[in-house]
């Protein structure tokens, strides 16, 4: 299975497998505007990710026990799910094709940029929600893809 595309592979209508800035990347090397080189991780590795560490369970049942209402209850339970998915594995194949993906650039820094596949609809808005990290090293490459 594909978790990577490069730029040049999707478009504005990749949103819902590449996120809204990734699908917006795409279309703009569509249409020929300058665009460094980069790829970006489906929404697919996520899916993936989540089912092989088997963590999709714990954020599944965490997610049902939050109390909307309550701030507190929200982002104690965003706590915890952000601490399951930094302490699981990614699976190999997944970091495979992340590392080969950022072999093929040919960079020793990349820019590792959150993208919501529901990102800026018409009903949710993500500006200044997604964290973005910058200068990322090879060492670093997988963390900063997982936070």
């Amino acid at each position: 299975m594909k978790f990577i595309k490069t730029f040049k592979e999707i478009n504005r209508r990749d949103i819902k497998i590449a996120g809204g800035k990734g699908a917006n990347l795409g279309e703009l090397a569509f249409i020929k505007m300058p665009v460094p080189p980069g790829f970006v991780v489906l929404a697919s590795a996520f899916e993936r990710f989540l089912k092989e560490t088997d963590i999709n369970v714990e954020i599944k049942a965490m997610l049902n026990r939050i109390n909307i209402e309550d701030l507190e209850s929200v982002e104690e339970s965003a706590e915890i799910i952000r601490r399951l998915i930094m302490e699981a594995e990614m699976p190999k194949s997944i970091e495979k094709e992340i590392m080969d993906s950022f072999e093929r650039l040919g960079a020793k820094y990349v820019a590792v940029r959150s993208s919501a596949t529901a990102e800026d609809s018409k009903i949710d808005s993500w500006a200044g929600e997604l964290e973005t990290y910058l200068n990322t090293a090879r060492k670093d490459l997988i963390k900063n893809v997982k936070k």
